[in-house]
């Protein structure tokens, strides 16, 4: 058995396949197996597969029919076999020992998830990296608590196989804000939670990632996952333990960066009043949640001010600031 397995999903990636694949062979860790995913790519991407497969036996390389980012991650579980996993987007780069330390925190802690903390890389570095912590501490929460207030991505974290299996998530398919419906359940079922505090992924920001552009459809998606956690929970006994930190999501993905995003589109009076309507309906009381205070200034006052009454005024200045 593999001591980590990683689950490379690749589509349209050849500009920047080579540095990520690059990253995973030269991994400090032994026993590693890396699982690259072939999601219907129309590029150069599988030449680029095939060729590392010659020269590396523990790559393998996988070509399935395009589904999307969630569809290829579900497909590379089915064949993982290690004793832990993570999953890499093949636009990212990640530290040579990253795997390493990972692991050995895992096992040290018998951790069923470990995270780490990332970067913000630009492409043609027209900015200097940002950091950002994979657990953010707040005084007077537990490190779980912490955790839902720290990012959800799936790829700054390491996970358990059999732990990760046993719960029976999958990435929804076809859906954007795929990371949430598995990572957030995921904080809560974890028996042991630990943290590697170092920087250990690149994550790269492209002028073309599609979470970057205009108006989309998908843009509704974020209510069924949000939806989603919210009767994850009820389901499964955890609301009450959890009920701020969900509120917190709430506010943070419907209230804040959702609405910062709906606000940038001619469709954002209808976006908007959806995440009224939710906010009414889940968590009426939003405005008094103990987690607010992480959040800057100026984002507490938008949090604050944002209502029907407001949201031309909240536009136009969205507007002018560009």
């Amino acid at each position: 058995m593999p001591k980590v397995s990683v689950i490379v999903p690749v589509y349209n990636v050849e500009k920047y396949l080579r540095k990520c694949l690059d990253s995973l062979v030269n991994q400090t860790l032994d026993d590693i197996e890396i699982l690259v995913i072939n999601d219907g790519s129309p590029d150069q991407s599988q030449m680029i597969i095939e060729e590392y497969q010659r020269n590396y036996s523990f790559l393998k390389g996988y070509m399935k029919k395009n589904g999307g980012l969630a569809d290829a991650r579900n497909f590379g579980l089915q064949y993982a076999k290690g004793k832990y996993i993570g999953f890499i987007d093949s636009d990212d780069s990640v530290e040579l020992d990253m795997y390493e330390k990972m692991y050995e925190k895992a096992e040290e802690t018998q951790a069923d998830l470990v995270v780490c903390d990332l970067e913000y890389v630009w492409e043609n570095e027209s900015k200097e990296p940002m950091r950002m912590a994979g657990l953010n501490h707040i005084d007077g929460k537990s490190e779980r608590q912490s955790l839902f207030t720290s990012p959800l991505f799936a790829w700054n974290k390491l996970y358990r196989r059999e732990f990760f299996l046993n719960t029976g998530l999958q990435y929804s398919v076809g859906k954007w804000y795929e990371d949430i419906p598995v990572t957030v359940p995921l904080f809560a079922e974890a028996k042991r939670i630990a943290y590697v505090p170092q920087v250990m992924i690149h994550y790269l920001q492209r002028s073309s990632s599609i979470m970057g552009s205009g108006y989309d459809k998908r843009m509704y998606h974020i209510f069924d996952q949000m939806k989603f956690i919210y009767e994850y929970y009820h389901d499964h006994g955890l609301f009450d333990a959890y009920k701020e930190e969900i509120e917190y999501l709430f506010v943070e993905h419907l209230m804040l960066y959702g609405a910062f995003r709906f606000l940038r589109t001619e469709h954002y009076k209808e976006l908007c009043s959806e995440s009224f309507r939710m906010m009414k309906t889940y968590f009426p009381e939003y405005r008094n949640n103990s987690f607010l205070h992480r959040f800057s200034l100026k984002n507490r006052i938008f949090i604050m001010s944002l209502t029907p009454l407001t949201l031309d005024l909240w536009k136009w200045v969205l507007e002018r600031r560009g």
